[in-house]
């Protein structure tokens, strides 16, 4: 090794010496480690003992370019290096750690085979709750508005505007009109038993129990609610569960929103024999014949139950005791007749009043085109006994709708057929040249009411909705509701239902109903 030739002192070549001992590679790892990771390393000359550094190179190191450690530094490497031999000798000195310990803390976690879980009530347990909230996207007032009316009870509530009517009795019939299902289940009425209709079906007019279904929730949920049925409505498919009792009694299940009232007869007894129901007679005919009716409907009792005036088998009260075993089982809640006239339903009345119950309602044929109720007195004795007139046919098979006249004798179908004769289309011609006349009157009266009532109401406020484009046929039902009956129109689809709806919420005046 060749030195400077400047001669060196004592602690000069000891420095030196030393500066030598940590460049030639003795530093450990260790030591290297505790440097800054930003250090850098560079070569520098070892200084003289004048101050002058040689053309020795020696490895220093720097946190940067313009900073390098001095020899003022080396008590403090001296100490790095006496901490790094303490941690290696306390590590060595160490115990290794058990492996019985570790086993046995496994298998404490893992196999929890020892624990008592007998006194542990897991239906109690409390709910485990997260810090971090949930996260959930916004509702749409779409989806509250959905949320709101689920959460409402589903019972519909309709609209009575004859709620304030001064009812012939206790049974109130909300609107003052019902509807009939004497086609339903009738293939000759064009009920067709299955689930889907041709084109060409449907433009014949043929309905399904589907349709039937459709046309009794619009109804309902609108405010008729009274249906009348009977035994021997459709009865031809009563094997299969299609007579008019077995549809509503599915559409009642099906549709829970609203409660019906439903009337049922008595099949006329003769025309049970022919059909093949065999002979009723005496007491107990009548009170298995509803209980019959109940269990096609699917219901414990009915609200009506009523007898027709045919001649029946059995003592001379057999009816009105059949009727009063009835009440008392609560298979109805009233009872009535049906086609009775004045004598036989006043005598009738009186045989109801001996067995401490009351005749409820008589149903029979009146129409604009059948007044023959009307002019024998019979609504009057209606009235004056207490009991409700109920007319059935109030459109008299159509005659009675204004639509078929002797210029229009197809109602305006296209290839239609004339359902009546021009003989009796030229007969009614005045009748329903004045129906023509009352609509346009009543037309025009609704619409100024109606201006009236919506300016009474505020902002914001809405008025009943009701039906100011009458139409001839409405005008005929409600004739009849202005006479004091309760018109049953038959109904079997929708178009028939949304007819009928538009009847509610007016009604004619004296002056309309005097021109009729």
């Amino acid at each position: 090794m060749k030195f400077a030739s400047a001669p060196l002192s004592f602690g000069g070549l000891v420095a030196f010496a030393l500066g030598c001992h940590v460049s030639l590679g003795f530093m450990t790892p260790g030591l290297l480690s505790t440097a800054p990771a930003a250090s850098k390393v560079r070569f520098v000359g070892a200084p003289s003992s004048t101050g002058v550094r040689s053309k020795s190179s020696v490895l220093c190191m720097s946190d940067d370019d313009d900073d390098d450690f001095g020899f003022e530094d080396d008590d403090a490497l001296s100490k790095l290096i006496g901490k790094r031999d303490v941690i290696r000798a306390t590590k060595e000195d160490a115990p290794p750690p058990s492996p019985s310990t570790d086993a046995r803390a496994d298998e404490e976690i893992s196999e929890p085979k020892d624990l008592d879980l007998s006194d542990l009530d897991f239906e109690n347990l409390p709910e485990f709750k997260t810090k971090r909230p949930t996260r959930a996207p916004k509702k749409s007032k779409e989806d509250k508005k959905k949320k709101d009316d689920e959460a409402e009870d589903d019972t519909i509530n309709y609209m009575d505007y004859m709620a304030d009517y001064d009812d012939e009795n206790e049974f109130h019939i909300p609107n003052r009109i019902g509807f009939g299902t004497a086609a339903w289940g009738d293939e000759k009425k064009g009920f067709k038993a299955g689930k889907k209709l041709k084109k060409k079906a449907k433009k014949a007019g043929r309905y399904l129990a589907g349709d039937l279904q459709i046309s009794y929730d619009t109804l309902m949920e609108s405010g008729i609610v009274f249906a009348d049925t009977s035994e021997s409505y459709g009865r031809a498919l009563e094997k299969k569960s299609l007579s008019a009792e077995h549809i509503l009694g599915r559409c009642v299940d099906e549709n829970v929103r609203v409660d019906p009232l439903v009337a049922s007869t008595f099949a006329n007894p003769w025309m049970h024999i022919l059909e093949g129901g065999g002979v009723r007679f005496g007491r107990r005919g009548v009170v298995n014949a509803l209980e019959q009716t109940c269990e096609r409907l699917g219901v414990s009792g009915v609200e009506l139950y009523q007898v027709p005036s045919a001649l029946y088998l059995g003592f001379p009260n057999a009816l009105a005791d059949g009727l009063s075993e009835c009440l008392d089982k609560g298979l109805c809640n009233y009872v009535g007749v049906c086609n009775m006239g004045k004598l036989r339903m006043k005598s009738m009345a009186r045989k109801m009043d001996k067995r401490g119950a009351s005749l409820t309602s008589n149903q029979f044929k009146f129409s604009l085109t059948n007044r023959k109720a009307w002019k024998s007195g019979l609504i009057d004795a209606c009235k004056d006994l207490g009991v409700i007139p109920i007319a059935h046919t109030p459109l008299d098979g159509g005659l009675a709708t204004g639509v078929y006249t002797n210029t229009n004798p197809s109602g305006g179908k296209a290839g239609g057929k004339f359902p009546y004769e021009l003989k009796t289309l030229n007969k009614w011609q005045p009748l329903t040249s004045m129906m023509q006349t009352v609509q346009s009157k009543v037309k025009t009266r609704l619409q100024r009411e109606s201006r009236e009532e919506n300016s009474r109401y505020k902002r914001g406020a809405q008025p009943p909705n009701i039906n100011t484009d009458v139409t001839t046929t409405q005008i005929a039902i409600n004739y009849v509701v202005a006479k004091g009956c309760v018109p049953i129109p038959g109904v079997k689809t929708v178009a028939q239902a949304e007819e009928v709806l538009g009847c509610l919420g007016w009604g004619l005046n004296d002056e309309e109903v005097q021109l009729l």
